[in-house]
């Protein structure tokens, strides 16, 4: 079973940043109670894997916040899970494992983790909502469809499969009683699971093998399943940050509500 890690004083500080939120729980032999109004359905969110943060970066980061590697990453995984759960609160009753008992948030996620799979997708366009702006996704999709060429012959010439689209990190769920359980235990009408955090270089910053003055890249990969498995959405949120930036905390103050309230949006406009 994999163990999951979560700095005590990480936990400390997201209580108390909570409790200055007028957020109240009581836990009870494991069940979670929210003190929020009784007509909001609940929404669980699932912090993403340790094991899938991607960063660039972390080089920058710990020199300038003397922090370790895996400090650096469980702030982020806090931070994240932090500003989606205030960016749900003014239409769900939030669910967050970091308010909930440590070594029960360890069991619980270690069998959410244990029951779930990843799979590549491409990245969905966003749809326009002008004429002009459908016309300019035309040709953007023509566009998308040059960077991928299926294997073959052409020209009398033997082509590899080449496929350049963009993609994220989908959650599948492979184990068929997991939304059953977790819905007797939270009774969640909605499950966002976080997939991945990537943080990168632009790409002249990776070509150089620094960051220069090219702006890196946060990309926040998720998927959403209501209470019978259904998957509500899926996709990536990206947004760019100042090659300049290493502060983490201003890294998550100024970036993660914009990234929490675009995951949120997909649940208010489904």
């Amino acid at each position: 079973m994999r163990k999951l890690f979560l700095p005590a004083s990480l936990l400390l500080i997201f209580a108390l940043f909570l409790s200055t939120k007028g957020f109240s729980q009581e836990t009870t032999k494991g069940d979670v109670t929210i003190n929020n109004s009784a007509e909001k359905n609940s929404v669980l969110i699932v912090p993403f894997e340790p094991r899938l943060y991607i960063s660039d970066i972390d080089n920058n980061l710990a020199k300038n916040n003397e922090m370790t590697y895996q400090d650096i990453k469980a702030k982020f995984r806090a931070g994240l899970d932090q500003n989606i759960f205030i960016a749900l609160k003014p239409y769900y009753k939030a669910l967050s494992f970091y308010t909930v008992d440590e070594q029960e948030t360890r069991t619980e996620l270690s069998y959410i983790y244990n029951s779930i799979g990843y799979k590549y997708e491409v990245l969905p366009e966003v749809q326009p909502k002008t004429k002009g702006k459908k016309l300019l996704n035309k040709f953007n999709k023509n566009e998308k469809e040059k960077e991928y060429q299926k294997a073959g012959i052409q020209n009398g010439e033997i082509v590899s499969e080449v496929d350049n689209r963009e993609k994220y990190m989908k959650t599948v769920i492979s184990n068929t009683e997991l939304i059953v359980n977790l819905n007797k235990k939270y009774q969640a009408e909605y499950y966002i699971f976080i997939n991945e955090l990537d943080i990168k270089r632009g790409s002249e910053g990776q070509y150089l093998g620094g960051d220069k003055n090219s702006d890196r890249e946060i990309k926040v990969h998720y998927t959403i399943f209501d209470k019978t498995e259904k998957e509500v959405a899926s996709g990536a949120i990206k947004t760019t940050l100042s090659s300049s930036e290493d502060d983490i905390n201003k890294i998550i103050k100024s970036k993660f509500p914009l990234i929490a309230e675009q995951i949120v949006q997909q649940l208010i406009v489904k």
